[in-house]
């Protein structure tokens, strides 16, 4: 079965996705070695511990920051996947679980049980919750925080099989005064903690999941609505592409509807192209195209399409407006005065002149998505279409740069019946390939 549309964007979503999760995780690694970096300056000033007793805390510390320099180098390298960062998550909290469990060998001082299990230490491991939250992945999230779980209920464990370690549950009497009494004791370990710090740690992996979650549909969302907006903006103008990627329509559907059809063609073009080179004709063109598609664009039509050395735009697509026609004759006379302005400076150059034949008419056309899935193009078909391309090709017999069809300046009247066609003149009714009746157009007076 051959790929559709919707998969293929879906994978470069997914891939585009994959990148920035990847990036997040580098991000990830360099922030926590800089959290670190500050963690072992503090302990360097403020450890207690003299001897190889201290050098192993300060190891201790450098061994995440190894282990943050792996993860930043299996994400730059594209090495082990997402299954490494799952990797690296377990073992950064298991180790660090086993650290404070174990303490250190070289120390003479056992520190009893309710230090070992301070809450101050706890808090490191959210340093962990927050590096998983720069993946941009809601499951290594909520891993991380069942990692911290198990890796902390691991050390509630450890530390109640010890001797001389009891809990509140050991008091023979539950009640506040014996839990105070019994919190002067190092062995004595509150179980209420214990409840409320894995409490904690599953609200807030599961708060920050659905953050991240969150962010990543909001990312979708956006990059859905650029390329939208990206896809559209090549033929539509920028007032029309607002209106669409604002909206959840589609523009599949085919319908009937009256619109102004340009089509705009160089003089000459093979003439003029005799003596130049393959770039200075590509140059023509995208000036000559860029000058022609903005006045498309500042009169609200719509690009359907650039034709070799010319092109068709419509007015009217995807929605009508009672303007249609007189920004279609508006246009016309706009690209006219921007070639006038192209030729003033190629003249500077000692280049010739560009000479344009424009035609317009008014109708009713077939306007909607046109091809298949691979490959889907905005247009609009119909007589009237073909009407407006033979209209183009009467600039030549007329020698002028401009023929309009009557149906439009009728079309411009009854929209305006103020608009000033000065610039217009009646060149009668004139014959055209493939119609046996003619056609009643008019000329630009210039």
């Amino acid at each position: 079965m051959s790929e559709t549309v919707q998969d293929r964007i879906k994978s470069r979503s997914d891939a585009a996705f994959a990148e920035e999760e990847r990036q997040g995780t580098m991000l990830a690694a360099q922030v926590r070695t800089v959290a670190l970096a500050v963690v072992l300056f503090w302990q360097a000033i403020d450890s207690p511990e003299t001897g190889a007793s201290y050098y192993f805390n300060l190891l201790e510390i450098f061994v995440f920051v190894l282990l943050g320099g792996l993860q930043f180098f299996a994400a730059f390298s594209r090495r082990g996947g997402i299954g490494a960062q799952y990797a690296f998550v377990t073992v950064d909290c298991l180790l660090l679980a086993l650290m404070f469990s174990l303490g250190t060998p070289f120390s003479d001082t056992q520190w009893p049980a309710s230090i070992q299990m301070d809450t101050a230490r706890f808090l490191y491991f959210f340093m962990f919750l927050m590096q998983a939250s720069f993946s941009f992945r809601p499951s290594l999230v909520l891993w991380c925080g069942v990692s911290i779980l198990i890796a902390r209920l691991g050390m509630w464990l450890w530390f109640l099989s010890q001797p001389n370690v009891y809990s509140n549950l050991d008091l023979p009497e539950q009640t506040v005064e014996a839990w105070l009494a019994a919190g002067s004791d190092l062995n004595f370990l509150f179980l209420g903690y214990a409840a409320i710090e894995l409490l904690v740690v599953l609200i807030l992996s599961a708060g920050l999941a659905v953050v991240v979650a969150r962010s990543r549909r909001l990312v979708r969302k956006f990059l859905s609505t650029e390329r939208k907006r990206a896809s559209l903006s090549r033929y539509f103008s920028p007032n029309v592409v607002d209106q669409l990627s604002s909206s959840d329509a589609g523009l599949a559907k085919g319908q009937q509807q009256n619109v102004a059809v340009l089509f705009a063609d160089i003089m000459g073009f093979t003439k003029l192209c005799e003596k130049a080179t393959a770039d200075e004709v590509i140059e023509l063109l995208r000036g000559y195209h860029d000058r022609l598609g903005k006045a498309v664009f500042k009169n609200s039509g719509t690009l359907d399409k650039y034709i070799g050395d010319g092109l068709m735009a419509t007015f009217g697509t995807p929605t009508t407006s009672p303007q249609d026609s007189e920004n279609a004759l508006k246009c016309a006379f706009e690209m006219i005065e921007a070639l006038d302005d192209c030729n003033a400076e190629r003249a500077l150059s000692g280049e010739q002149s560009v000479r344009v034949g424009i035609g317009l008419h008014w109708g009713i056309v077939v306007a909607g998505d046109i091809g298949n899935e691979r490959r889907l193009e905005y247009s609009v078909i119909g007589d009237n279409v073909n009407i407006a391309s033979r209209i183009e090709h009467l600039t030549r017999e007329l020698d002028t740069q401009l023929v309009v069809s009557d149906d439009l300046v009728r079309a411009i009247k009854r929209s305006n019946p103020t608009a000033n066609l000065d610039g217009l003149i009646d060149a009668g009714v004139q014959k055209i390939r493939g119609r046996d009746s003619g056609v009643r157009v008019w000329r630009c007076s210039k």
